[in-house]
Formats: structure tokens, C-alpha cells, sequence
């Protein structure tokens, strides 16, 4: 992802904004319609059965899934499957256990490892208003911290489905961003290190 100039980036917030019911999203000319009515006010949307496939430096695919529902403690979560690769074969496995509150911020308060819920003190990982040079650290699965960070607003690199202004957070010094378009999702994310690989948004559907 990289800043790009005035014009593009007024183009593209305004393009990005329409409402409409979930479905399937595989081409440009549709990337404006594709937001749920549930889903408008969040950056990372979850329902059971949403995903989201990428293209990564036009030699592989990966893709991240919302696999299930489970309760950590008193707080019904979401199991967001991440795949984070470190070649173009190798790929590593996270599942996450998130929820939106009534603000429309994204906490996370476990893993899913093994099957098994491993909770976690809960943190806030992607906000609703995010704040420039905030750090929204959070535990690992293994108890150590990730260090992530709100870096701007920009847009991402032209992907399949055309272009999206993004909430960008970059993790763990320099080897992981994701970049999160309104009511849709993250729409590039980078994994490295030194962002090797760059993954562009190719289809996504939002239940």
C-alpha cells in the first residue's frame, strides 16, 4: 500500500461508499455495491461464512475465513481464520477470536488452537476511529505481545476489484500490514518480512 495523490484519494473514498445487500464479489464493476446493511458501520466485518481471497504478487492465492462462532467467557466471538504466508507454499494458520462492540471496534479476547479456545485479556485491534501513531497491541497465542500500530489513511494498490481507501495497521516491525476498507474488510494486505509478498483483494463475500 503507498499514499497516491490528492485527486485519487478523493475519487476513491467516494467511490467506496454505496449500500447493499451481502453477495459475492468477483469483479470490479460490482466492488462499489457489495456492503451489508450489517456490516456498514465496522471496518472488520464477522458473520460465520464470510471470507476473503487474495493474489498475492500474481503467483498465489490465499485466503481468510470467518469459521465459526465461539463464547470466550461471557463474550460470543468470531473464529477469523487468517493464512500468513512466508513463501509462495508455506503458509501459517491464526484463528482469531473477535467481536464488534456497540462502537463498531474490533476486539480480540483469544485463539483458537487445536480446536480449543485459549482466551486471552481482551484488547482492541482495530478501531472504529482509529487515532494516527496509536499503538493497538495484543497478545500472541504463545503470550507474547504483537506490536501493531495505526499508521494513516491511504489507498491500496490497484487490485481485481479496483481501488479502496483503507484504515492501514502495521505489525511486528515491519513485516505485516493489512489495510481495512469500511463495511467490507481488509482489501490488501502485505506479509514479509519487508512486505514480500503483496496481497490484493480478488473476491470476498460478506453473509
Amino acid at each position: 500500500m503507498r499514499l497516491v495523490a490528492a485527486a485519487l484519494v478523493l475519487s476513491c473514498a467516494a467511490c467506496n461508499s454505496a449500500v447493499a445487500p451481502a453477495r459475492t464479489v468477483t469483479n470490479a464493476s460490482v466492488a462499489s455495491k457489495t456492503i451489508s446493511r450489517a456490516a456498514t458501520s465496522v471496518y472488520q466485518p464477522l458473520a460465520a461464512g464470510d471470507f476473503w481471497t487474495y493474489t498475492c504478487n500474481n503467483l498465489f492465492k490465499i485466503e481468510d475465513r470467518v469459521v465459526g462462532k465461539y463464547d470466550v467467557g461471557k463474550h460470543a466471538t468470531f473464529a477469523l481464520s487468517l493464512q500468513i504466508p512466508s513463501s509462495p507454499t508455506k503458509s501459517t494458520k491464526i484463528v482469531e477470536l473477535l467481536a464488534n462492540d456497540v462502537h463498531g471496534n474490533t476486539w480480540i479476547y483469544g485463539y483458537l488452537v487445536a480446536g480449543k479456545v485459549h482466551p486471552v485479556t481482551a484488547h482492541e485491534v482495530v478501531a472504529a476511529s482509529p487515532v494516527k501513531g496509536k499503538h493497538y497491541n495484543y497478545p500472541s497465542p504463545k503470550g507474547s505481545t504483537v506490536e501493531r500500530i495505526f499508521k494513516e489513511f491511504e489507498a491500496t494498490n490497484k487490485t481485481p476489484l479496483g481501488t479502496f481507501w483503507v484504515a492501514a495497521y502495521f505489525e511486528s516491525n515491519a513485516t505485516h500490514n493489512y489495510g481495512y476498507s469500511l463495511g467490507r474488510g481488509v482489501m490488501e494486505e502485505d506479509h514479509g518480512p519487508n512486505y514480500r509478498y503483496d496481497c490484493l483483494i480478488e473476491k470476498y463475500v460478506l453473509k
